[in-house]
């Protein structure tokens, strides 16, 4: 769970940057691009965890021990500290950050809405 919600915070941080400095406004191609961003940083983070998927332990071990393994977001740092790996902060952190952008999400279907009734109402 740490490896994906470091590899998100990237996209997440810019994510967020944007909606405020746009008065907390949003797009739904923002938001797509948020999860597109978001899914490719987050599969880039879990290549070294990849061999496991077809049974290879021998380089799912040797892969962990390279000395360039830490280029898929510090995978191997975080791996090596097992009180960092193993703590429930990161999937509390997960959720939270999941949450913000379903209200961001909600809250921007909701304005729309109003914004699209008030156009009925004149017409």
């Amino acid at each position: 769970m740490i490896h994906v919600l470091l590899a998100s915070s990237l996209p997440l941080a810019v994510f967020f940057a944007v909606w405020w400095t746009r008065g907390r406004r949003t797009s739904p191609r923002a938001l797509v691009t948020l999860a597109l961003a978001c899914l490719v940083s987050s599969v880039w983070s879990i290549v070294p965890d990849t061999p496991r998927l077809w049974g290879d332990l021998v380089y799912y071990v040797e892969l962990h021990h390279r000395s360039y393994c830490d280029v898929w977001w510090f995978h191997c740092a975080i791996d090596r500290r097992d009180a960092v790996d193993s703590s429930m902060l990161f999937p509390v952190l997960f959720v939270l950050a999941a949450a913000s952008v379903l209200a961001v999400a909600w809250r921007e279907l909701s304005q729309r809405e109003r914004e699209g009734e008030g156009e009925g109402e004149e017409a």
